[in-house]
């Protein structure tokens, strides 16, 4: 894939993945919102002033990580795209234009999102001097962000 150009196109791929990420952020924290109110709700706190009980705890460490899972990385995995994406009109491919592995999307979802983290969220900002506009989680898994449509792929000629 080459640089976006012009600026009006980048400017329309750069809103599109950040409102793609704004979705899936707000569909992650509902889906973590319903976990908590489940463990409070099954296991409600049994001393005052106390927000969880020790099993409410213990299922939120279990279950936060399973939603989590089940949300990001498997539909990464199979279609390329969270419903976030999915909205925008863009997906995820590997170098050769298809879903990325399982590994890959565990890796984007995982470690590039915690090194992202970890550097304050700066390697996002490699979208605007990578050639291929791939912020950091896109370069650990080795993934690309591009249109739902798009026929020709970034290094797909370059192998």
């Amino acid at each position: 894939m080459t640089r976006i150009r012009p600026s009006s196109e980048l400017l329309r791929y750069l809103s599109h993945r950040l409102l793609a990420g704004l979705i899936d952020l707000g569909a992650m924290a509902g889906l973590q919102f319903g976990v908590v109110a489940s463990a409070n709700a099954l296991f409600p706190p049994t001393h005052l002033g106390h927000h969880f009980s020790t099993e409410g705890l213990l299922l939120f460490a279990i279950f936060s990580p399973l939603a989590w899972f089940i949300y990001a990385v498997l539909p990464l995995a199979r279609s390329g795209s969270t419903l976030g994406k999915e909205i925008m009109g863009i997906r995820v491919v590997n170098q050769y234009g298809q879903n990325p592995s399982m590994l890959q999307a565990f890796m984007r979802e995982s470690a590039g999102r915690w090194l992202n983290a970890m550097v304050l969220y700066l390697g996002l900002l490699f979208i605007f001097w990578d050639k291929d506009q791939q912020t950091l989680h896109d370069m650990v898994a080795d993934t690309f962000v591009v249109w739902k449509n798009q026929e020709h792929f970034p290094r797909a000629n370059r192998l």
